[in-house]
C-alpha cells in the first residue's frame, strides 16, 4: 500500500487554491451594516427621541391645563386644578436651562410667563391688565395644542427595548473582522501536497491526519501535523476549500472519504447464514 505522506509523487495534477467566498464577505458586511444601524438608531432614540417626545407631551399636557384653567379661573368651578396647573410652570420656570441654545427652549420658557400671567387670579391684576393677559395665555395654549395635541406619552417599554438595539454594537467589530479579516486569507494546495494556509505552511510528509469528525454537520475538518498542530478549515467561509479537504482525506484515508470528501459507504450488513436442515 502507498504511505499517504510520501512526496515522491504527485497529490494533484494542478494547484488548487481558496479564498473566502462572496457570499460570505456580503453577508457578513449586510449583517454587520444591520447592527450598526440598529445601534445607532438604539442610542438616538434613548438619548434623544424618547426624552424629546416625553418633553413635548409635558408640553401638550401643560397647554391643555392651561386652557381648562383659563376657563375655571373666574368661575372658581376646579381651584385645585388651576394650582397644580401654576405650581407645575413655576417648576419648569425655576429649572435652569440646560440646553439654552434651543430655540424651541427658549419659545417655551417665554410661552410659560404668557401662561403664568394669565393664570393670575383677577384680584391681583389690574382689571385693564387682567383681559389681555387673559387673552394672550389663551392664545399661546392653543398655538402649543397645535404643535403638541397629537403626541402621547412614551410607553415604558419603549427605553427598556431600546438597549436590545443598543446591545447589537458589541457585534459590529465581529462582522467588520469577518469582512476584512478573512479578505487576505487564501489557501493553496500544490501538486506535491504542499498545504499553504494563513498559519503557516506544511508540506505534504507532514500532514499526518485530517479530523473530519464534524465535516458531514458543520463543514468543518482540522488537518493534523506530525507534532499534533491542528489547523481548522471551515468550508462554508472559504470557497473550493472542500475540493482541498477532499484530496487530502481521499489521500490520508482512501478507504473512508471521496476525493470529492463524500465519505464511502461501507457494507455493514453481516451475510445470512444458512440454516442447516437435519
Amino acid at each position: 500500500m502507498t504511505d499517504p505522506h510520501q512526496t515522491t509523487e504527485n497529490w494533484i495534477e494542478h494547484p488548487m487554491t481558496s479564498a473566502v467566498a462572496a457570499s460570505h464577505s456580503i453577508r457578513a458586511m449586510i449583517v454587520g451594516l444591520i447592527f450598526l444601524v440598529l445601534g445607532i438608531l438604539g442610542i438616538y432614540d434613548y438619548i434623544w427621541a424618547i426624552p424629546q417626545q416625553e418633553r413635548d407631551f409635558q408640553r401638550g399636557e401643560i397647554a391643555r391645563n392651561v386652557l381648562a384653567s383659563l376657563n375655571t379661573i373666574t368661575t372658581g368651578d376646579d381651584p385645585e386644578l388651576v394650582r397644580e396647573t401654576v405650581n407645575s410652570i413655576d417648576q419648569m420656570l425655576s429649572a435652569p436651562m440646560t440646553d439654552s441654545g434651543d430655540e424651541t427652549v427658549a419659545t417655551w420658557r417665554q410661552s410659560l410667563a404668557v401662561f403664568r400671567d394669565g393664570l393670575q387670579p383677577p384680584s391681583e391684576v389690574s382689571p385693564t391688565d387682567w383681559p389681555a393677559l387673559r387673552k394672550s395665555a389663551q392664545d399661546q395654549a392653543e398655538k402649543a395644542l397645535g404643535l403638541y395635541d397629537d403626541v402621547t406619552p412614551p410607553s415604558k417599554y419603549d427605553r427598556p427595548i431600546q438597549w436590545f438595539f443598543i446591545l447589537c454594537l458589541p457585534f459590529v467589530p465581529y462582522y467588520a473582522w469577518s469582512f476584512f479579516g478573512t479578505r487576505k486569507r487564501h489557501y493553496r494546495l500544490d501538486v506535491d501536497g504542499t498545504f499553504h494556509m494563513p498559519e503557516g505552511v506544511w508540506n505534504g510528509d507532514e500532514i499526518a491526519d485530517i479530523d473530519m469528525h464534524r465535516w458531514m454537520s458543520k463543514s468543518i475538518c482540522w488537518v493534523v501535523s506530525r507534532d499534533s498542530s491542528r489547523v481548522k478549515l471551515d468550508a462554508h467561509i472559504y470557497k473550493n476549500l472542500d475540493k482541498i479537504i477532499g484530496v487530502i482525506a481521499h489521500r490520508l484515508h482512501p478507504e473512508q472519504w471521496t476525493e470529492d470528501a463524500r465519505p464511502i459507504k461501507t457494507d455493514t450488513q453481516s451475510p445470512s447464514t444458512v440454516d442447516e436442515e437435519g
